[in-house]
């Protein structure tokens, strides 16, 4: 089997090496046009449920795109950063839209006291009155999210479960700043899926939002295979797994014990398809090339297919993502899923803060 080798050392280095490869100007076409009047229309319909967009002069600042660093093929995400500027404050605004789907927005007050749409003395007012906006915007009916929040002390932790949606609400401090935020997820077996993130400062300001209910659809939801069982499955095709070194020495005959391992039930989009898999987490008995000191199994829990194994290192994660004993099934005809997503997640982040600090470093794509 042709092995195809990502190294991923230090994160936060490699983090911002994906950035430097993926990212590049915009050039001028109809359809960025067309993402351009989706960020105007989400600004004016969306976030006017928070901002008193009638005292800001909105300017276009940067318009980047990100591409290429994960299947499916046509996979792109697009940062538009405005300046909102006002005679007592400025802030500015970062919104991105993925395939054409606008996936969220990040809101930095850089001066001043931000304008809202009308004074706020508590946080029930200021999320309701954004969420009724933003429901109106995305024409998702949110009144069952609005409903949560009529019973629970907001400026507490907590965790609510109603039918199928868990609400999260947790108080963040940042530097000097502190925030709640509040995640609305939907559950199904257990598993999280689709997810509305909001954020807002303790001035009542919003600071950021992430959907993902127009952006990925759900695919099977069955759980078939047991915690217990994933773990088996893992440490089974743990037996003929290996990596390879930079030098060409092969790693391979791996000892862990089963009590130091692990399974969480997560979610993660395959082709824009969620679908359930176990994350599991192998500490190793001791320390192999390249400082890996446990390894991760990714399996789907419909079917129990091993999606791929991951080595964890000190200062970085290893990926052989084509090991052989990979231990797919046998109508797993195509590569399996690359779940190398959860990483790349995190550059789209680390995108956001180096697109919103103005140090962004650009190369044309490569082939």
């Amino acid at each position: 089997m042709k092995k195809h080798l990502t190294k991923k050392f230090a994160v936060l280095f490699a983090l911002l090496l994906v950035v430097s490869l993926a990212v590049f100007p915009a050039t001028t076409t109809a359809g960025q046009t067309t993402n351009q009047e989706k960020a105007m229309d989400f600004m004016e319909k969306a976030l006017s449920g928070n901002i008193d967009l009638s005292k800001y002069t909105t300017t276009l600042t940067m318009d980047s795109t990100l591409s290429g660093i994960r299947p499916p093929d046509g996979y792109n995400v697009e940062d538009l950063s405005y300046s909102l500027s006002s005679e007592n404050s400025e802030l500015t605004l970062g919104i991105s839209i993925e395939n054409g789907v606008i996936t969220g927005c990040r809101l930095y007050l850089l001066e001043g006291q931000a304008i809202t749409n009308k004074p706020y003395t508590n946080m029930y007012d200021a999320v309701t009155d954004f969420l009724k906006a933003y429901q109106s915007y995305t024409n998702i009916d949110s009144n069952n999210l609005i409903q949560m929040l009529n019973n629970v002390d907001l400026t507490k932790n907590a965790t609510i479960t109603q039918e199928n949606t868990k609400l999260t609400i947790n108080s963040i401090v940042f530097g000097r700043d502190y925030f709640t935020n509040f995640k609305w997820e939907h559950i199904i077996n257990n598993a999280a899926y689709t997810k509305l993130d909001i954020t807002f400062y303790d001035t009542y300001l919003l600071r950021s939002v992430i959907d993902t209910r127009k952006l990925y659809t759900i695919g099977d939801t069955s759980i078939n295979v047991s915690m217990e069982k994933a773990i088996d499955i893992a440490l089974e095709g743990l037996k003929s797994y290996s990596y390879e070194m930079p030098d060409g020495s092969i790693v391979s005959n791996f000892k862990v014990s089963k009590e130091n391992v692990s399974a969480t039930l997560e979610t993660a989009p395959f082709d824009y398809e969620l679908r359930p898999y176990w994350d599991v987490r192998m500490l190793l008995d001791e320390v192999y090339p390249g400082n890996i000191f446990a390894l991760s199994a990714f399996i789907f829990a419909n079917t129990g297919e091993i999606i791929e194994y991951g080595n964890m290192g000190m200062g970085g994660i290893y990926y052989d993502n084509t090991a052989d004993g990979a231990n797919l099934t046998d109508n797993a005809a195509s590569p399996a899923p690359n779940l190398n997503m959860l990483i790349v997640g995190i550059a789209i982040v680390a995108v956001i803060t180096v697109v919103t600090t103005g140090i962004l470093i650009t190369k044309k794509k490569q082939k």
